[in-house]
């Protein structure tokens, strides 16, 4: 079941909030700004259910909320060095926000700061948004979509859809932060990333096209082990950035087919996430 259960203005334009609920009482909000989920509540062993998407407390505080918590990331995720790439021989300047780069589309437009249209489309929520020839630097009109399905047994369902005019590039993700445990921390969850290399970034968090084999070094997750366990590692990476902020290269048997990669395991609940994927890579986010 879904239904459109708040709404409020913002800036003259009214913001939606739509949830969506499964046979087994699980629900999902999703918020038409920025296409963001912004609470996804789930049972324990025991029954007690948790909202266990982590962010602001109330939809309108999104707006005040400069993290990215939720949403939907575009026209491109993570960062592309000094904003500028080569397209068919030509020369494309974007947006420049953190450190001199781009990341994740700038910050004039931006798909985490843009009011989707949403849709009730049968069992799933589609949310629909335009980028004009030129938004942010990047060529080509762009229409985006991402659509929500929360399942019966417990699936949240992200399908993106993209359509140009022009030759361009496009890299769309989801951007929410989990915590399984009432105790609102995530040190003991156990985390499993099906991967054995990563992709090294400088100082200011950018790869270069190297990939390095992390298997037995504090970057692993395979095999599985506590969030926290190697946090205070001397490892550059993992000292910047207090934690994990890197793209991990996924294990995978095929190429486009959806392929189980991590999941994070709250040994006191009994809540787990698993993540599926299409995709060769999943970046983690993890700070102390």
């Amino acid at each position: 079941m879904i239904l459109k259960t708040y709404s409020f203005t913002k800036n003259g334009v009214v913001n939606d909030v739509y949830t969506l609920t499964n046979q087994a009482g699980v629900s999902m909000q999703v918020l038409n700004y920025g296409a963001r989920i912004i609470s996804l509540c789930v049972p324990d062993r025991r029954g007690n259910f948790l909202d266990v998407i982590v962010g602001p407390k109330t939809p309108e505080d999104f707006y005040d909320e400069p993290d990215y918590f939720g949403s939907t990331v575009g026209r491109y995720c993570n960062r592309i060095e000094n904003g500028k790439f080569t397209l068919n021989g030509v020369e494309y300047q974007l947006d420049k926000n953190q450190y001199g780069h781009s990341l994740h589309g700038g910050n004039t437009a931006n798909f985490d700061r843009a009011v989707w249209t949403a849709e009730i489309a049968g069992d799933s929520l589609k949310l629909t948004h335009f980028s004009p020839d030129g938004a942010g630097g990047y060529p080509g009109n762009l229409t985006v979509s991402v659509t929500y399905t929360l399942t019966d047994d417990n699936a949240v369902v992200i399908d993106y859809l993209a359509t140009t005019d022009k030759d361009t590039v496009v890299n769309l993700t989801h951007h929410s932060f989990f915590c399984l445990s009432e105790e609102r921390t995530v040190r003991d969850h156990i985390l499993m990333i099906n991967a054995d290399k990563i992709t090294p970034v400088d100082d200011t968090l950018v790869p270069h096209g190297e990939f390095r084999d992390i298997r037995q070094t504090a970057f692993s997750f395979y095999p599985p082990k506590p969030v926290c366990a190697d946090m205070d590692s001397t490892e550059p990476m993992i000292v910047r950035s207090s934690g994990y902020d890197l793209n991990y290269c996924l294990n995978r048997s095929t190429l486009n087919e959806l392929e189980h990669c991590a999941y994070l395991y709250d040994g006191k609940s009994g809540r787990k996430l698993d993540c599926y994927t299409t995709l060769p890579g999943l970046q983690i986010f993890a700070t102390k």
